[in-house]
């Protein structure tokens, strides 16, 4: 097994290579082999109609957006109730994170160009602020038993201290849990005494914009940037659309910093985007659905075999951890594929969760269903062989 395959957060000294994204080396190939019962998805599926929500403008798409369109801030502004100058669009949140490293940097006070990220975390999360060369310090957040993982509040002041930026993923990947609201407080306001900018990866936080727990971070303090995106909850990947939004001053040099890297957004992409902004709560309906349908199905298959589940009540994936120390990424390769079946193992984010498996509910019930199926069967067998050795 590979190191690579989980966040690197320490680069050997005198390494000069970009280190991988062990997580996509794995998956990759695995999601080539198309396994008919793939619960491994990150994203919510669902089919927009392109062709009906452009109607006739979808002739224009390759056409230049300047004169015809809005400034494409405004959906954003509008749907998070924040000024346009507040927001910057991006090409999907991936960018988003590197041009909110720039801004925040910019406007640090702090000496230090340290930056803390938490773990478990998806590896560009982290390996993204060492391609500008910024030391990077891991914290953790503690699996629990029930409700949200916590926080070691001593780890996390030690670390905040020494550093300018601290970098988070409040619904984690991959148990699916927010923050408990005591650690989300005390994470707020410890970084503003110290001066921390907080850059916070949102790309799940709309799956619970019903939940009187909603509480993006840019809405904490003028120190907190917010990044989401088209891509997860909306189904929308393949646009590259996202944006962050931030105090207006952050949020200018973020500005600079993406006209730095990319000049402009793509006229196509714009577009798109412009039809589809009306029509987000469909996706989110569809969410809220298929959670509906297929959760109680998942319940029941973890409690017949008596594996615990700490369930997070919003969000599209979860994880458990596998029963006698079965090691997910073996049973992936091995009980999984035999049964067609396609999860993550949680060490792609974290080494501490090598027994952890994510599975995602994110997909039509029929095939979930199915997919659970095998996914029993599969673990029955891997069971068995942990048994007999």
């Amino acid at each position: 097994m590979s190191e690579d395959y989980w966040p690197r957060f320490e680069v050997t000294e005198g390494d000069k290579e970009i280190p991988t994204i062990g997580y996509l080396d794995w998956y990759v190939p695995r999601l080539e082999e198309n396994r008919p019962y793939n619960l491994s998805l990150s994203g919510m599926q669902y089919d927009w109609d392109i062709e009906e929500l452009m109607k006739d403008t979808v002739y224009d798409i390759a056409n230049h957006h300047i004169g015809a369109l809005d400034d494409p801030r405004i959906n954003v502004s509008k749907r998070e109730g924040v000024g346009v100058e507040n927001v910057v669009i991006c090409h999907g949140a991936t960018q988003a994170l590197h041009v909110s490293v720039c801004a925040a940097m910019a406007m640090s006070n702090k000496k230090t160009n340290n930056i803390t990220v938490e773990s478990p975390c998806y590896a560009p999360i982290v390996q993204s602020p060492q391609l500008f060369n910024h030391p990077t310090r891991k914290v953790t957040r503690i699996p629990a038993d029930d409700g949200p993982w916590r926080i070691d509040k001593v780890e996390w002041l030690a670390a905040i201290k020494d550093s300018a930026i601290l970098m988070v993923t409040p619904i984690l990947n991959p148990c699916g849990w927010d923050y408990h609201p005591d650690d989300r407080n005390w994470i707020v306001q410890t970084c503003k005494d110290h001066e921390v900018i907080i850059i916070a990866d949102e790309v799940y936080i709309d799956s619970k914009r019903e939940h009187s727990t909603y509480s993006p971070f840019h809405t904490l303090g003028e120190h907190c940037i917010s990044v989401n995106s088209l891509t997860k909850i909306y189904s929308l990947g393949t646009l590259r659309y996202g944006w962050l939004i931030s105090s207006k001053d952050i949020s200018e040099q973020a500005r600079r910093a993406f006209f730095t890297l990319s000049g402009m957004m793509g006229s196509p992409t714009l577009r798109v985007a412009d039809s589809i902004f009306p029509n987000l709560d469909l996706a989110i309906n569809k969410m809220n659905e298929f959670r509906n349908k297929n959760l109680p199905l998942l319940r029941e298959m973890l409690n017949k075999m008596n594996i615990p589940w700490n369930e997070p009540p919003y969000g599209l994936f979860g994880a458990f951890k596998l029963p006698l120390e079965i090691d997910a990424m073996e049973f992936v390769d091995n009980e999984c594929k035999q049964f067609g079946v396609l999860a993550v193992p949680g060490i792609m984010f974290s080494e501490k969760l090598s027994s952890w498996l994510r599975v995602s509910w994110s997909i039509e019930p029929k095939l979930f269903s199915d997919s659970l199926i095998n996914l029993e069967k599969a673990l029955l067998l891997a069971i068995i062989k942990k048994t007999s050795q």
